[in-house]
């Protein structure tokens, strides 16, 4: 009864998220052998038709685990038909009434299961938000049984009838990326999908490349012009695939004409899609190299397909450190952010190890002596974090500033004007603006990796090339339905975080940018892809939920934000998935904090206070060091994406 109990409990599920898509065919249900967890009990001969309808909750919640204890609970026709997939409502509690309706025979017997939604998994393993559009939603799932050799069994065990709790539902199932392509063909687009734990590999691995075989279909990656994902896959459509897993190494064979037909860039395309999926978490899929076969035919790149970053073994092995240039979050080459004080724009070096150490870099103007913008400097002597500096003057021809920002590669320089109203761009080197734009008052701010700066307006949104007479300038429409008071676009240029204040609520929302690609179903070779500007942001999902304040954001990873959360005794700090799990919590309260920037995990993180002042820290989890010269609006330029080798 123990066991039966078990599927109770409470719940902080996100009402959205951003889902992914597998097959839902299973190929083995034999679960891992190092899978380590509670295995569910089998139904005892006096239970009752609640405690039937509860142990079964119970044994199916990890299906295909233990798929055999499941259906000792089904009659014998019903055990042969079921198939759920990985169909899940996530409730907020599972109801599960201790009286049943029996009919009069005293064979036949009702049990209504009930629940308030919090979030759900179709059959094809997509995890889809509960509500859109406010309100509860309540699942009631109705039960029959019958008793066989006197014994109640479920006669109809359907395939949305499995109901768990977060709890429980955290327990058995973890998040894992599949990796489809950007527009452009240079680089990978994560998209999370979450997979029962103790999953065997074979089909673990069967299910992950079945779904790299159809574009997206998550939530957030659909557009209102574009009903096809910005993020694509180069699998071709029609090819038959066979799987294959020995040890740590895994075999994918793509058959038929259409597979015979892919080109050697394609090819290069679809071993980088497989590579980062299979072999880039190690945490839930032991697999370090992939075989890639083209009709039963080792296909190995006649050249390494980045440059510099590993060459191609003898054997057919393709392995993740080949694949470095198409990471969707490359490390930082330089550790300098910048910053505005005293309405002038300045740089610091901070590296983890001098952080860790208590110091930092000293001060460099941005702007020198005849107004020309310096950009990627060499980084100043070394000083304690605390210590007061004297930074130099800046030339009066610059206008005051209130924010700073910086492109992938440090190229041009973005400011804002104190008053918000101008935007101006500088190339590096430049002593005149290449790009100006005149605005009611600049709320947010970010690069994207193809050197467009995109900048809030209230409402709205604006990509703004690098050199224009701002006739170029263009509106992108949105849908995040508020004034815009935060803004990140993630380094893959498809994903985009803000923080959109809706009357006195403020929430934080993901959503896909459309760069108006190639119509559906339509394959372009990657090397004759040329990038496309913007045209419009997607519908939005929500983020973190759980946080009820968001004041800034700035990406850490490829799969994680980091969001300040205004609290009544000072801003909090938090690292919110954007695959829809909920925020977790960092330790520590930062007094003041209004904006924040991190440089990617092994690198350091800097927030500015209410008061013009800042701070650093080495890791998420502090501690925090207050800056001896005064700032605010801190900015790290995105990392550069490595341009790819082409065959």
């Amino acid at each position: 009864m123990a066991v039966v109990a078990s599927v109770a409990g409470c719940v902080g599920m996100p009402n959205s998220g951003s889902p992914g898509t597998f097959s839902a065919t299973p190929q083995a249900t034999t679960p891992d052998f190092n899978f380590i967890g509670a295995i569910p009990a089998g139904p005892a001969p006096k239970w009752t038709p609640s405690d039937i309808v509860a142990g079964f909750l119970n044994a199916s919640a990890s299906y295909p685990n233990y798929s055999n204890v499941a259906e000792e609970y089904l009659v014998s026709a019903a055990a042969k038909k079921w198939n759920p997939g990985w169909s899940v409502q996530v409730v907020d509690k599972v109801d599960v009434p201790r009286d049943a309706d029996v009919q009069s025979d005293g064979r036949h017997a009702t049990v209504n299961v009930s629940g308030t939604v919090q979030a759900s998994f179709n059959g094809s393993g997509q995890y889809v938000g509960a509500q859109q559009s406010g309100g509860d939603a309540q699942v009631n799932q109705q039960f029959h049984l019958v008793k066989v050799n006197g014994q109640w069994r479920i006669t109809n065990p359907l395939p949305q009838g499995r109901m768990l709790t977060q709890p429980d539902f955290a327990s058995v199932y973890k998040p894992q990326d599949l990796y489809f392509f950007d527009p452009s063909g240079q680089v990978l687009v994560p998209d999370s999908v979450f997979v029962p734990v103790g999953t065997s590999p074979t089909f673990l691995v069967t299910n992950l490349v079945g779904a790299l075989q159809n574009d997206p279909r998550s939530q957030w990656l659909k557009t209102d012009s574009n009903p096809v994902s910005p993020a694509i896959t180069e699998f071709p459509s029609g090819a038959s695939i066979n799987v294959g897993v020995v040890g740590t190494t895994a075999t994918v064979n793509l058959g038929g004409t259409a597979a015979a037909a892919t080109d050697s860039a394609t090819r290069e395309q679809i071993a980088a899609q497989l590579v980062w999926t299979l072999t880039g978490q190690q945490e839930s899929l032991p697999i370090q190299a992939v075989d890639l076969e083209i009709n039963g035919k080792p296909w190995i790149p006649s050249n390494p397909p980045c440059g510099g970053a590993g060459g191609q073994s003898q054997g057919p092995a393709q392995k993740l450190s080949m694949y470095s240039c198409y990471n969707p979050y490359p490390a930082a080459a330089s550790t300098s952010f910048y910053y505005v004080g005293n309405g002038q724009a300045w740089s610091r070096c901070a590296s983890e190890s001098q952080v860790t150490a208590g110091s930092i870099s000293s001060v460099v103007a941005v702007f020198g002596r005849t107004g020309a913008v310096k950009l990627n400097q060499t980084c100043g002597g070394s000083v304690q974090a605390n210590s007061p500096t004297m930074p130099p003057s800046q030339p009066h021809s610059v206008p005051a500033l209130s924010r700073m920002a910086v492109s992938p590669g440090s190229q041009y320089a973005a400011g804002i004007t104190a008053d918000g109203k101008t935007v101006d761009v500088w190339a590096s080197g430049g002593t005149k603006p290449s790009n100006s734009m005149t605005t009611s008052g600049v709320t947010a701010i970010s690069w994207d990796r193809s050197g467009d700066l995109w900048l809030a307006e209230g409402g709205s949104t604006w990509a703004i090339p690098q050199t224009s007479n701002g006739s170029s300038n263009v509106p992108i429409p949105n849908a995040f339905g508020g004034k815009i008071i935060g803004l990140g676009i993630a380094p893959d240029g498809v994903r985009v975080a803000a923080i959109a204040q809706i009357g006195s609520e403020r929430l934080l929302e993901l959503a896909a940018i459309d760069r108006d690609t190639q119509a559906s179903g339509q394959r372009e070779n990657p090397t004759t892809r040329t990038s496309v500007g913007p045209s419009s942001i997607g519908e939005p999902v929500r983020l973190g939920p759980n946080i009820t304040d968001p004041l800034a954001l700035t990406w850490y990873d490829a799969d994680d934000l980091l969001v300040l959360d205004g609290t009544s005794n000072g801003s909090v700090l938090w690292e919110v998935p954007v695959d829809g799990q909920p925020a977790t919590k960092l330790p520590g309260v930062l007094p003041g904090a209004i904006s924040i920037t991190a440089n990617g995990p092994a690198n350091v993180l800097v927030v500015g206070l209410s008061d013009g002042q800042m701070e650093v820290s080495a890791s998420i989890e502090g501690p925090w060091q207050p800056l001896g010269a005064s700032g605010q609006n801190p900015a790290f330029p995105l990392p550069v994406n490595p341009v790819t080798a082409q065959p």
